[in-house]
């Protein structure tokens, strides 16, 4: 794969040309298309054209849902991990609606974006690419088959999102004209049936592919290889596998080994794979921001990168989602010890830690991920630029003078900074704080970009979306050998994991219930923010004690005692204790939307527990 930034900013202005082109075709009627427009472009010259039919296709990647959607860390602030702020609207009513045991199928559109109908869009138009190039002799035949392997990719993938969702889809393969949507008949397919044509479709797309070096942002044959051996994970999975067939689990094995045989390796540095220039070595499908594909996070109709919902005390001065406690508490000391033995802040007496200086010796990944009080960190935010700690305290003896002779405001320049005012005071001046509404204590410092501003429309941030990458592949692999009983193997691959040059983690060596528990906090740990957990939990079927803890701890009080050289409290106990009880085994699948169902007249039948 080619990491050209060049590359990169063609595809995506070949984007906007093809979402041009594609507004231009939806507002002309039949006469216009049977003409030769100076000023607009055919439908018959974009499938007989080159560089039409790839813009066609590049167009079609906005169909692959992105990480971020459907709102801040995607669905991270639903599970055990992550908690979203549900104030000054900063999540939908959809969201605290699943969030509360509460999701109906009027409600699912909103709390997917639309998912469903816009699925179906893009696999139609991927289906006009199959059926208008059919046959052509008009386009180079390798650059047709190349095209062909990266639609046949798209509409895998986009089924794929489909079936994780919601289960068994209607499996279209042929176009369906608008005027013909309301009364094509259409019913549900199967979710091994849709399953087996996503696998069916993959091996094409890498067998078209094969040799191919594409540029970053694009399918290849390392990328329909690892989808393909994702897919087989979640066929083996609990939640689809209910009898435990062992030989789903041997097929998920055979085809991660597939992967491995394509030569990728572990980046040496665990932070590096989430900024530009993408990491080629391990992201086997990612892509590089840019403010034409800025789909990281959307807000008021602009596109932003993820510094708008992580940045500390994020959108006005609202923290969007946020780690809990039980998160940090999934990072091991570098001795390889949890920090506490159970929920209940039992402290585990191996491993050395200190409730009161909670943050020393722990796995590097966690200063990689997380900011927490007293975190040193490079923020730059407009003309406010500082190098600065992460701030989140409240002042333990606000009223002594000149209790931090040291300290010198970074806002205002003056000396004597009080901790105890500032964020709010700040707030009201209309400059941004930094601990204001902090629900957990902690912030996600994954993926942000400190060298730009908080957030910009026009900025290039070095933001990049791992898809796909070999770090996933391990565990995934991990668990399989789980599954198949081969503990040693699943240590292995835990291990390289750990042994990553910037991480180096002691090797574990647990076995049994305690090796599983191991490995799915390691699967949170290196995968967190990657759109994971969330399907995970349900794949697992592991709602109750995760997606509905309840209640939610943190770091429910921090105070900084400068009459003492400025030492840290910390308390910690419950932040948020509005999660209902897990609802019921019908909650691992999203319902249909109502209108899909009554367009249906009756073929679509909807997911069980809803009505």
């Amino acid at each position: 794969m080619k990491n050209n930034r060049t590359n990169r900013l063609g595809w995506f202005l070949k984007i906007n040309m093809a979402i041009v082109f594609f507004m231009t075709i939806a507002s002309c009627n039949e006469d216009i298309l049977e003409l030769t427009p100076l000023d607009r472009i055919s439908e018959e010259a974009v499938f007989v054209d080159e560089v039409f039919l790839t813009n066609y296709v590049n167009g079609n990647y906005r169909g692959i849902r992105p990480h971020f959607t459907p709102d801040a860390g995607g669905y991270v602030g639903l599970t055990d991990i992550g908690i979203f702020q549900d104030t000054q609207l900063q999540y939908g009513n959809a969201a605290i609606a699943y969030r509360n045991g509460n999701m109906t199928a009027d409600l699912v559109d909103e709390f997917t974006l639309n998912l469903y109908a816009n699925s179906y869009n893009f696999i139609n138009r991927i289906n006009t690419f199959f059926e208008k190039t059919e046959g052509s002799t008009e386009v180079d035949a390798d650059r047709l088959r190349v095209l062909t392997g990266e639609s046949t990719f798209q509409r895998a993938y986009i089924y794929f999102e489909l079936l994780r969702h919601f289960g068994g889809v209607p499996l279209l393969t042929n176009t369906v004209q608008l005027e013909d949507a309301d009364t094509t008949p259409v019913s549900r397919n199967t979710y091994d049936e849709v399953a087996q044509f996503i696998l069916t479709e993959l091996d094409k797309a890498a067998n078209l592919l094969d040799g191919e070096d594409m540029p970053t942002g694009r399918a290849n044959k390392g990328a329909a290889l690892a989808l393909k051996a994702r897919m087989l994970l979640y066929m083996a999975s609990p939640l689809n596998n209910p009898s435990n067939d062992i030989s789903k689990w041997q097929a998920a094995a055979a085809a991660h080994e597939a992967v491995f045989a394509e030569g990728y390796s572990l980046h040496g540095d665990f932070e590096e794979i989430f900024h530009e220039p993408i990491k080629t070595d391990e992201v086997i499908f990612g892509r590089e921001y840019t403010g034409a594909n800025g789909t990281e996070s959307i807000a008021f109709g602009l596109a932003w990168g993820y510094n708008y919902d992580f940045w500390p005390s994020g959108f006005d001065a609202q923290q969007k989602v946020m780690p809990t406690q039980r998160f940090v508490n999934m990072f091991q000391l570098t001795n390889g010890e949890y920090p506490y033995l159970d929920e209940n802040f039992t402290v585990n007496p191996a491993s050395g830690y200190d409730p009161q200086d909670p943050f020393v010796n722990r796995d590097p990944r966690f200063y990689a991920t997380v900011l927490y009080p007293g975190a040193p960190v490079n923020i730059n935010d407009g003309a406010k630029s500082t190098m600065r700690t992460y701030e989140y305290w409240e002042d333990a003896n606000p009223d002594i003078p000149n209790e931090n002779p040291t300290a010198v405001d970074p806002i205002n320049g003056q000396q004597l900074f009080d901790f105890g005012r500032d964020s709010e005071t700040y707030f009201d001046m209309g400059l941004t704080p930094f601990h204001w509404n902090v629900q957990t204590g902690y912030t996600y410092r994954k993926l942000l970009d400190f060298e730009g501003p908080r957030a910009s429309t026009d900025y290039d941030y070095n933001h990049v979306t791992p898809w796909i990458r070999l770090g996933e592949m391990y565990l995934n692999y991990a668990e399989i050998q789980l599954a198949l009983g081969d503990e040693d193997k699943a240590r292995e691959y835990i291990n390289k994991i750990r042994n990553r040059a910037s991480v180096n983690m002691p090797p574990i060596t647990a076995s049994g219930d305690e090796l599983v528990a191991i490995y799915r906090k390691e699967r949170a740990v290196e995968l967190v923010l990657e759109d994971q957990r969330f399907f995970d939990l349900n794949r697992w079927k592991a709602g109750p004690g995760n997606m509905d803890i309840n209640p939610v701890n943190g770091l429910s009080s921090v105070t900084r005692d400068w009459s003492d050289g400025g030492k840290f409290n910390f308390t910690y106990g419950p932040v948020n204790t509005q999660r209902a009880a897990w609802p019921g085994d019908y909650y691992y699948l999203l319902p249909i939307p109502r209108d899909e169902v009554n367009r249906s007249n009756g073929g679509i039948v909807q997911n069980p527990g809803y009505n």
